[in-house]
């Protein structure tokens, strides 16, 4: 078994999992219960209003749903709840037992007292924000060469940044492992910004390397019960799996510029 030492200056920038199930209209009745529930770690109280687009015979509809934020008083934690998903997010990601503990508590309120039928997608997301602190900081050389290599362009002119998407079907379900550099003034994935946690990465222009992965989990015939024996062991399989692709495309002079 291969051993990963802790990273203390690591890139991580935000750290999500997302659990979908089939929707409970009637959410909306367990909110305050979930509110008292959470309240010492999660203080801070928000509702959101989001839109979903989808396309049909009938053309582009657009609905709109009402979801629920629940923030820790640093604004570092945040659990995000509507009709068919929990999504619990940080950006101050220590260890994954630490994380996982946020997640096991939401999760046990949905399973005792909400009781969702049917586990319809887990999801592990960790994504990192590799910045140069000055123009001479070599961060090319703390990934492997795909991630900035210039690719076969190079007579057209300067490049600006390059994006990598790939995808993997693995043992616990299908990683996209996607990257961006360049001169770039995101701190983290672009879809990610408007999260409800603080971060402390800069908005300024800067060399840097975004990393992004994305490991999910779906039924694919069988039905599947909201189960916490078994969405504990899939997600132990997702962050095991996440761990080591961070580790594999990441270079061990990185990886001691990190510790």
């Amino acid at each position: 078994m291969n051993h990963y030492e802790k990273l203390t200056n690591q890139p991580l920038v935000i750290t999500l999992a997302e659990f979908r199930f089939s929707s409970v209209l009637q959410m909306e009745s367990y909110v305050s219960l979930f509110q008292d529930y959470l309240r010492q770690d999660f203080p801070l109280f928000s509702v959101s209003q989001q839109q979903d687009v989808a396309v049909g015979p009938q053309g582009i509809t657009v609905n709109s749903s009402t979801g629920w934020v629940f923030t820790s008083s640093n604004k570092k934690r945040a659990i995000m709840l509507d009709n068919s998903r929990i999504v619990i997010l940080t950006s101050e990601y220590n260890r994954f037992p630490d994380f996982w503990s946020d997640c096991q508590k939401a999760l046990n309120f949905l399973i005792d007292n909400v009781k969702p039928s049917l586990l319809l997608r887990i999801g592990l997301r960790y994504s990192n924000a590799i910045i140069a602190e000055n123009e001479d900081e070599n961060i090319e050389s703390y990934v492997q060469p795909v991630v900035c290599e210039h690719g076969h362009f190079t007579k057209l002119s300067q490049q600006i940044h390059r994006i990598n998407e790939t995808i993997f079907k693995t043992d616990a379900g299908v990683i996209a492992i996607r990257s961006l550099y360049g001169n770039l003034n995101l701190p983290v994935w672009q879809d990610l910004i408007e999260s409800p946690v603080l971060t402390n990465k800069s908005f300024n222009h800067s060399k840097r390397i975004l990393l992004d992965f994305d490991h999910f989990w779906q039924p694919e015939e069988e039905p599947q019960a909201f189960d916490l024996s078994f969405i504990t062991n899939k997600v132990k399989e997702l962050h095991k799996i996440s761990r080591e692709a961070f580790f594999e495309i990441t270079t061990p002079e990185g990886q001691e510029v990190w510790k």
